[in-house]
């Protein structure tokens, strides 16, 4: 009679943790992680970021959303997980998509454009060309990044490569480093002129474009070849696609410098791993 109560309870126990523990386990079997990495931004507070995002995430399914501050570290992730989104920047997009059998889904959007330029800002009517060479340059960028952009820029990579960068963590820091006295060049994004002349139009007034780089598509957002028709992936970049509908998703997409997001078609696709 004991023996059999015990063999009662025992059982009543393990299928009771069955059940406890089959939802969490197919909500990790299921689970798709969101990785980011920009070479072209600098987030300080990567906590923050991720909080705030699998927050917004987790209300929608078993999501999780990754950043990453390493860009060895996120291709590592990337390339050992198939259920994944990969958010970065179009230039990296084009490094590694073959290698990585990625298919683009999204672009971002700012201002109804999906591209941008990087410009070189300097401060005075004597702002240059040869002065920027031999300058300190502000740019919100990677070191990496921030080097390949001026190698387009300079026309030469030596010159590039010996450049004096300035990491700040926003475009417009960049422009305030050069108002400041920190910094005698910025690097930076077109848009973000635009921006300096609604909060400082005085400082405005005094910057002077010295020159652009080529125009280049805003963040990507790519999935492995091999989730080519998964609905839950599906799903996911819907909800992405669909976030600037809502206040909140409109305010989370802003800390990507973005106001929304564009399906690649044909053309794009074929310009951004051209």
């Amino acid at each position: 009679m004991v023996v059999r109560r015990i063999l009662i309870s025992v059982l009543f126990f393990s299928h009771s943790l069955f059940l406890s523990l089959t939802p969490a386990a197919i909500a990790g079997s299921d689970k798709i992680v969101i990785y980011f990495y920009s070479s072209e931004s600098s987030i300080s507070n990567f906590n923050s970021l991720k909080t705030e995002f699998d927050t917004y995430f987790s209300a929608f399914g078993p999501y999780e959303f990754q950043p990453v501050r390493k860009r060895q570290h996120f291709e590592k992730s990337a390339k050992g997980r198939k259920r994944c989104l990969l958010l970065l920047s179009s230039w990296h997009y084009s490094k590694i998509y073959d290698a990585y059998l990625l298919r683009p889904a999204l672009v971002g959007m700012r201002n109804g454009k999906t591209y941008q330029k990087r410009i070189l800002v300097g401060k005075g009517a004597s702002a240059g060309m040869e002065d920027a060479k031999t300058g300190t340059i502000a740019s919100a960028g990677s070191i990496r990044h921030s080097r390949v952009a001026l190698t387009g820029i300079f026309g030469k990579k030596d010159i590039a490569d010996k450049a004096e960068i300035l990491t700040v963590p926003k475009d417009i820091d960049a422009l305030m480093s050069v108002g400041l006295g920190m910094a005698h060049y910025a690097l930076t994004a077109e848009n973000s002129v635009g921006q300096l002349k609604r909060l400082n139009p005085t400082l405005y007034k005094d910057m002077k474009i010295i020159a652009e780089g080529k125009d280049s598509m805003l963040l990507i957002l790519a999935f492995p070849e091999s989730m080519k028709g998964d609905k839950s992936m599906t799903e996911l970049i819907r909800i992405i696609h669909d976030m600037p509908l809502t206040t909140d998703g409109r305010k989370k997409i802003k800390r990507f410098g973005l106001d929304g997001w564009e399906r690649i078609d044909s053309p794009k696709k074929l310009k951004l791993e051209g």
